[in-house]
Formats: C-alpha cells, structure tokens, sequence
C-alpha cells in the first residue's frame, strides 16, 4: 500500500530543499522525523511537516503502525515563479525570481498489515424500516405523485436567481 503526502506552492527554492531529500530516501519514516525533528533550516522544518502529515495519514486512513512505514519516495518539483522588479543603476531593472516548490512524499509498509473487513451493522432506521408500536418493522412506502407512479428525483434541484426568481427589475434604455 502507499500512502501519499503533498505540499504544493512552498515558497522555497527547489534547489534549497534538494539537499535534505538523498538522505531521507528508503529510511524509516520515524527515523527520518527523528533526524529532522530540530532542522535549522526552513526546508527541513517543511520536510518535517510532511512526513508527519503522511504519517498521520496512513494511521488515521489505513490503520497502519508508525512504526511499520518507511519513505518510498521523496519528490520536490519547480512550481510557479513571482517575478518582481530589481531595480538597477542607470534607471534599468532586472527580473527578480521568487521560486516556489512542489514537495510530495510517498511512504510504503514494510510488513503488510493484514485487512480486517467487518461487517456494518444497518440499524432499523437506517436501513429503511421503521418500527411501530408493537415494535414489529415494516417496510416504509415511496413517495408517489397524483399519477400514482412513484415520484421520480430530479438531477438537478430548480435554481432561483436572486429574491424574485430570474425577473429583471432595471431595464437598460439609451436616450438618443
């Protein structure tokens, strides 16, 4: 299973956070946030962040254990660039880039987990019986029209512009 983190637009320069990522790659994911966890720099606390989101994902979506994930793949990509005036001697400018980087992290199990599937419980209610008073079910009714045939829902409820339903309430005219 791989379970996957992303940060887009991080206003950092690809070429700072490069650095950080060769040592990270194929490390357990706890030991990578233990390697990172007092970073100086701003691309490591990023990098931090990350990784403690997509662990947070795989425990909270998958059941997965920290302790069992490890980094499959750490990716920073060029983003989008500002790009702002510089201004120079003799009244000329250069373009100043201000970068912008695309991190995603993809974490992998090292041990499978075995997949539990459990049945879901459907409650009366829910499950379109009601109960009446002697306690014994019985199956609601659909809605049907005047027809008699069973109504039907729409795909796409009726829309209201404004308060008066779509009625113009100014008409333009050109005194000429």
């Amino acid at each position: 299973m791989e379970i996957v983190a992303k940060l887009k637009f991080a206003r950092i320069s690809p070429k700072k956070v490069q650095p950080l990522l060769g040592s990270l790659r194929r490390k357990p994911a706890q030991a990578a946030l233990n390697s990172l966890r007092y970073a100086q720099t701003k691309g490591g606390k990023m990098i931090y962040k990350l990784i403690a989101s997509a662990i947070a994902n795989a425990s909270n979506n998958y059941n997965a254990k920290p302790e069992n994930l490890r980094i499959k793949s750490l990716v920073v990509e060029e983003g989008p660039r500002y790009k702002r005036y510089w201004l120079r001697s003799h009244g000329s400018a250069d373009i100043k880039l201000k970068r912008m980087a695309h991190l995603t992290v993809k974490l992998e199990e090292i041990l499978p987990t075995p997949s539990e599937k459990t049945a879901k419980k459907i409650s009366p209610v829910a499950g379109g019986l009601k109960t009446t008073n002697k306690g014994a079910a019985s199956k609601i009714s659909a809605p049907t029209s005047s027809a008699g045939g069973p109504v039907l829902p729409t795909d796409k409820p009726a829309k209201l512009r404004g308060k008066l339903g779509g009625k113009r309430l100014f008409t333009r005219t050109t005194n000429k």
